[in-house]
């Protein structure tokens, strides 16, 4: 525990301890451990200045508590390191102080012989609640609870009580702001506050001054466990078996540990990044590492966009083909720049309703059976923030095109079309209002089907919503596009007069090149 508080600077400190490790002078680098805090000198000892060799001499010299506390604080890959080079007499000295859920934290980091070697100089009792602690899977609340507690028997009064809570202090129990107690079975009773000890008589035994607790069981998941603190707003949870005996507790700080390491690595997941790169902070994780974290996502997502070059491809022949029938002086580079506004309207309207209900549900503020009303609701929101969008868009355009600089590539030998100009702005705002709609509707069915197959939505939900969102935006555009042209051409409201929309003869030609077009992409 904390004990220290002045204040010293890093390069200052490492630079003492150093020279006082090189001059092998203990009582003056027991005396410098004192004046700062653990974590202060645990990160003086974590600089590259000291070697592994000096490190070692280091929690040698220090006094077993200031030892084990000093390891505590370094980084879990020095931690790994170290306990590899222990002798077995240092091993002894600073691994048996640590509480029995940090040293199982190590354990599992080690190989197995170097486990096993650990193990068989660990005190009998001990071992056994570390090897049932490693039974317990990552996600489970068993693998992080803490065993090294404080527990209360129920028929003792509150000055016992307070007798064994100072004594489990000075053992290095850890201790919280609620105590637990139980019966002569071992059972759960209540908890009761450090106030409620201090303030209450002697005439009554902790069961009559306990309240009832809301407890979770070993095998919980972590993220079911962060819901009942949320739920109860706790500090600390008790751990029950089965049969209601207690084995330990999770304390908040814990909690707050797991739901960084769970959105850090959803945020990975949702940007196709390997979870795996969140284990390391960004600085002490090697370009390679961060690299083999990023490509493969990356290749995925182009591989995928081939599907869309394909439809862009293909349906800008269409349109250039449709363009030269209907004998329009507007450009095909309008429409084909249209495509990114379109694509990446669709990409981010999906995204904003994936990451909604992937939170929602992980929060369990829904389960399966409001689906239903949480697709309707995004697929109202879609339908009014597309309007929203149509019509700024439309304006945009508008704007947009008259600028000379702008308007002048806009059109084909100089001519000015505002007419067909107008029903292709008219019809890219149409269909960026069903993109979002149809958007919103992928970004919300995507993950509540990955629910509900047990998949994780943050890994699947990125790569689909893109693929999808990109391949159908653009079919929805091009086809809107061509249809509005058809139409208007087809009534005679834009066209040259070199190409009668009564012509059938024409009209079939050009059916018969948007149906072969079309066909042909079907069939790939």
């Amino acid at each position: 525990m904390e004990n220290k508080v002045k204040e010293i600077n890093h390069d200052l400190l490492v630079e003492k301890i150093k020279k006082l490790i090189d001059d092998k002078s203990v009582k003056a680098l027991r005396e410098l451990q004192e004046e700062v805090t653990y974590h202060e000198f645990a990160l003086a000892v974590e600089d590259e200045i000291l070697n592994d060799e000096d490190r070692l001499y280091l929690l040698r010299v220090l006094r077993t508590v200031e030892a084990a506390e000093v390891f505590s604080y370094l980084e879990d890959e020095t931690k790994t390191r170290l306990v590899g080079l222990f002798s077995d007499e240092l091993g002894q000295k600073v691994l048996q102080e640590l509480e029995t859920a940090e040293l199982v934290d190590i354990l599992e980091e080690l190989p197995v012989n170097l486990m096993r070697k650990i193990l068989s100089q660990t005190p009998k009792e001990k071992r056994e609640i570390i090897n049932q602690i490693l039974l317990y899977k990552d996600d489970q609340v068993g693998s992080f609870m803490q065993v090294d507690i404080s527990i209360l028997k129920h028929s003792w009064n509150p000055q016992r009580a307070l007798a064994k809570i100072k004594a489990d202090y000075n053992n290095n129990m850890t201790m919280g702001h609620n105590f637990y107690i139980v019966d002569n079975d071992g059972k759960l009773v209540g908890d009761i506050t450090l106030e409620e000890l201090i303030f209450n008589g002697e005439d009554k035994n902790l069961e009559e001054l306990s309240s009832p607790v809301t407890f979770v069981h070993p095998t919980d998941d972590k993220e079911q466990a962060a819901k009942v603190f949320s739920d109860n707003d706790r500090s600390s949870l008790p751990v029950v078996s089965l049969d209601n005996r207690l084995i330990g507790m999770i304390t908040s700080d814990d909690i707050i540990d797991v739901i960084n390491d769970e959105a850090t690595e959803d945020i990975y997941k949702m940007a196709g990044i390997s979870a795996s790169a969140s284990e390391e902070s960004y600085l002490k994780t090697s370009i390679k590492s961060i690299v083999k974290s990023r490509v493969l996502w990356l290749i995925i997502l182009m591989l995928s966009a081939t599907l869309s070059q394909y439809i862009i491809q293909k349906f800008t022949n269409i349109s250039e083909e449709s363009i030269n029938h209907f004998g329009i002086a507007i450009s095909t580079a309008v429409i084909v720049s249209l495509i990114p506004i379109i694509s990446g309207s669709a990409g981010n309207a999906g995204s904003q309703s994936t990451t909604t209900v992937t939170r929602s549900s992980a929060l369990g503020e829904f389960d399966k059976s409001d689906y239903k009303k949480v697709i309707f609701k995004e697929l109202i929101v879609g339908t009014i923030i597309g309007a929203i969008m149509f019509f700024i868009n439309i304006a945009r355009l508008y704007i947009y095109y008259a600028i000379p600089v702008f308007r002048n590539d806009a059109f084909q030998n100089h001519q000015t079309d505002w007419v067909s100009l107008s029903f292709i702005i008219l019809a890219s705002s149409l269909s960026l209002w069903f993109v979002v709609i149809f958007a919103k509707f992928l970004g919300t069915i995507i993950p509540l089907v990955a629910i509900k197959f047990k998949k994780d939505p943050a890994v699947m939900s990125a790569p689909i919503l893109t693929t999808l969102s990109d391949a159908l935006s653009t079919l929805i555009f091009f086809g809107l596009n061509i249809l509005v042209l058809y139409l208007t051409w087809k009534t005679g409201i834009i066209g040259s007069n070199a190409i009668s929309p009564n012509n059938s003869s024409q009209t079939q030609d050009l059916i018969n090149i948007i149906q072969q077009n079309i066909q042909t992409l079907s069939l790939t």
